[in-house]
């Protein structure tokens, strides 16, 4: 290694590379990088930096944001001349900005965002005391289901698992010096991956937005816009989460429109595919696109289902669900790695028949909903609040070990 400074006991300069802008945090993997930079603030001067061109300026004034490429900048030749389809496109001149910003800022750790950076961790190897990997998703695990569940649903076709991913993650260990991920289950299938040594940190996802969400528990909206509206927020364009709402609007809803026949389904979230936005013909159905906030969705809704059959990581949308209340009907698939309690703090079920039965006797009885509500609420924000997530992010950066 080739330190360009020392690590100083009273801080810890923090560089974050994405792909994508993570300001403003909108959903998804923005979400993640932005909340670790802000958790990061607390130990030292932050700087997230993003491979893609930056929109809009950043909202906290503690955290220096910057961009690797510049809107209609003529291309230039990319890093390496082969990569597979995992891997994002780098242009020579977005590293070359790289190298300039990390010997300006002078980072004593440098955490990039997943495997699709991988062209990165080379030049940054030398030029840093400690270097991170932030797997939001175990990316080989997450390929082998879209390839199962591509099989068996039409949403999913457009996904198709790049060969050499695990060799991939294998090259990607054998280069850092620690490695994030978001569950204890995702630390076990890491393990199970390489025989390498780093050490792998969990550093769970946090509720979003939680500054803006309320830390006691609001009262259940009341019915005047129908009961019950249930919601769904998420990426549109995402080929799972494109599934699960067909699935939603499909044969979920239909099924406790029978019982129900008041049911609302609230569909929102950012880039809907045509697949999606033909989904608000149905009956029932109300799309939301690009909302601003989601504060005003999330305070009028009286449920939420997550019939999710492919992810990686952890689903943020369940801790913000909770968080305000919400009670959350999902897949177990979609909550894994929270280590939430069936039947106390969530309900599970494989099957859509199953997922809507749940949602109409949950509906009908109030005083089950309210208990659920409560322990529910109470979980996220005992386990996924700010200051636990702050808590994990400093064992991350190993400031809790002899020596840091």
């Amino acid at each position: 290694m080739n330190p360009t400074v020392s690590t100083r006991n009273a801080e810890r300069r923090v560089l974050l590379v994405s792909h994508d802008p993570a300001s403003p945090p909108t959903s998804g993997a923005d979400l993640r990088n932005y909340r670790n930079a802000e958790a990061t603030t607390e130990f030292g001067p932050v700087c997230l930096v993003s491979v893609r061109p930056r929109t809009v300026e950043a909202a906290d004034p503690s955290i220096r944001i910057e961009a690797l490429s510049i809107e209609g900048e003529a291309r230039s030749g990319s890093i390496g001349w082969w990569r597979i389809r995992a891997e994002h496109r780098i242009s020579r001149a977005a590293l070359t900005r790289l190298e300039a910003l990390v010997r300006d800022f002078r980072p004593d750790t440098v955490l990039v965002e997943g495997i699709g950076l991988f062209k990165l961790l080379r030049p940054l190897r030398a030029l840093t005391r400690q270097l991170i990997l932030d797997m939001h998703n175990v990316e080989s695990d997450l390929a082998g289901q879209l390839r199962r569940a591509d099989a068996k649903r039409p949403a999913m076709a457009t996904i198709t698992p790049s060969l050499g991913i695990r060799r991939l993650e294998r090259k990607t260990l054998a280069l850092v010096d620690r490695v994030w991920v978001c569950s204890g289950q995702d630390r076990e299938r890491l393990m199970a991956l390489s025989r390498c040594t780093v050490p792998i940190d969990v550093v769970p996802n946090g509720i979003p937005h939680a500054g803006h969400s309320p830390e006691t528990l609001p009262a259940e909206p009341g019915p005047g816009n129908g009961f019950p509206v249930i919601l769904f927020i998420g990426h549109l364009g995402y080929p799972p989460n494109v599934d699960a709402v067909e699935r939603l609007a499909g044969s979920i809803l239909p099924r406790i429109r029978q019982a129900l026949p008041a049911a609302t389904l609230v569909l929102a979230g950012r880039s809907p595919k045509p697949a999606v936005r033909a989904l608000a013909g149905l009956p029932g159905v109300e799309l939301v696109e690009d909302p601003e906030t989601v504060a005003p969705l999330l305070s009028g809704a009286h449920l939420s289902i997550m019939p999710l059959a492919a992810g990686g990581g952890t689903r943020i949308k369940i801790l913000e669900a909770m968080a305000w209340g919400v009670p959350v009907i999902a897949t177990p698939l979609a909550a894994e790695g929270l280590d939430l309690t069936d039947n106390e703090e969530l309900l599970l079920s494989d099957t859509d028949e199953g997922l809507a039965d749940m949602a109409v006797e949950l509906c009908l009885d109030a005083d089950r909903r309210a208990r659920q509500r409560i322990r529910a609420h109470q979980a996220v924000w005992a386990r996924f609040s700010p200051r636990a997530i702050r808590n994990a992010v400093r064992a991350g950066l190993g400031l809790d070990e002899a020596g840091a």
